[in-house]
């Protein structure tokens, strides 16, 4: 196996469900946002456990995420959160994924594809309470929904919205978005249309507590122990779930004017040493993180040299540190080991840590322990005889 890995703790994602599930009413259900690969950490391994702690319902967005899903014998309710293409409607029926609408056009092809395949379709309408991006206006949402409740091949499962600024405690637009789809459900009231699972809060809001009274909440970003924002921080008992960690490849001293890297951009100024670990922007690693990011070793802050290359990043060894071809370095996790947090790379790169965590490539095997033992792995580079 490579030695840059991707390290998954089950356990934590275990205790973040529990503590995640204690911040709502006890028959509020989880559902546990697992799309985009479970967020870089693997979708299968992630959604097992989740379930298994408490999550009732899985989301991806894309209908391959939720066959993959399928396939690795996932029977627990899987909702696509977002647009579909229409091409795909059959392949989601085939999967019994429950589908989320939002436009007349979609739901014509609903229609036909149930009747042709013979089953039974729940489906969720969105409501665009304001984030303008997917969702059904809240003038035009009692049609659709009544045209899914008198169809006989469809259920309407649930009606949901998105916050735009949840992440955002003081920001009261998502007190009125709230309050734009509570309109909306009393309306579906006053036609006698049962509404289904209600969902409106996804991590921050359920940090914050809006909707959380509500028949489910979405979990995302915390289920993998990340903080929302700045603003919104993790609760009590959730923790990061992954760390990143490589092993030093080669050590080399450095010379006062020596360079390292392409186009020569850092230089020593005295005698130190530099450590090679393989890990480069091919594997997610970004090279904006040139001037900016360290990695751990032996518990201490080894800054980054030179630029960021394809495959390969050079660390300059702390002071008074011995280290070693095979040595351990931390490049993402705990600062009990000298590393960066995902929160600390997303600042050096001005971005946020949802795409910290998505970047990395899939390239780098996810290694899985739980009660500190590795449990399984996952690598897409294993040879096809190997495997």
């Amino acid at each position: 196996m490579r030695a840059t890995r991707a390290i998954v703790d089950l356990d934590v994602i275990a205790g973040n469900v529990l503590a995640l599930r204690r911040l709502a009413p006890p028959q509020t259900r989880l559902l546990a946002v697992v799309k985009a690969d479970a967020y870089g950490h693997g979708a299968p391994q992630v959604a097992a456990t989740a379930l298994k702690a408490g999550a009732s319902v899985l989301g991806v967005a894309t209908v391959s995420e939720g066959v993959i899903l399928r396939r690795c014998g996932i029977t627990a309710p899987i909702l696509l959160l977002g647009s579909i293409d229409r091409s795909d409607v059959r392949a989601a029926i085939s999967a019994n994924l429950e589908i989320t609408v939002a436009e007349p056009e979609l739901l014509d092809v609903i229609e036909r594809e149930a009747a042709r395949e013979s089953l039974p379709v729940a489906l969720h309408v969105k409501i665009d309470t304001g984030l303008r991006r997917y969702g059904v206006l809240p003038a035009q949402a009692v049609h659709l929904a009544r045209r899914i409740d008198q169809h006989i091949d469809l259920r309407l499962a649930g009606i949901s919205t998105h916050f735009a600024s949840s992440d955002e405690p003081d920001e009261p637009f998502t007190h009125q978005q709230y309050a734009v789809f509570q309109r909306v459900v009393a309306d579906l009231a006053s036609a006698g249309i049962v509404p289904g699972c209600l969902h409106v809060s996804n991590s921050a809001a359920l940090i914050t507590g809006v909707g959380v009274e509500q028949g489910m909440v979405r979990a995302g970003i915390a289920l993998y122990g990340m903080p929302p924002s700045d603003e919104v921080a993790a609760p009590d008992g959730v923790h990061p779930a992954m760390r990143l960690e490589s092993r030093v490849a080669r050590v080399t001293p450095l010379e006062p004017g020596d360079s390292v890297g392409y186009n020569r951009t850092w230089r020593a100024e005295t005698p130190m040493v530099g450590v090679l670990a393989p890990i480069g922007y091919a594997d997610g690693y970004c090279r904006g993180l040139f001037g900016k990011a360290w990695a751990g070793l032996h518990g201490q802050q080894a800054p980054l040299l030179g630029r960021v290359s394809m495959d390969q990043t050079v660390f300059a060894v702390p002071p008074a540190v011995n280290v070693r071809v095979g040595d351990p370095i931390h490049l993402m996790g705990r600062p009990e080991d000298g590393a960066p947090a995902a929160t600390d790379l997303a600042a050096m790169l001005d971005t946020n840590t949802y795409e910290i965590l998505v970047a990395l490539r899939s390239r780098i095997p996810r290694v899985y322990v739980r009660g500190g033992e590795m449990v399984a792995e996952k690598c897409v580079e294993t040879p096809p005889w190997e495997a």
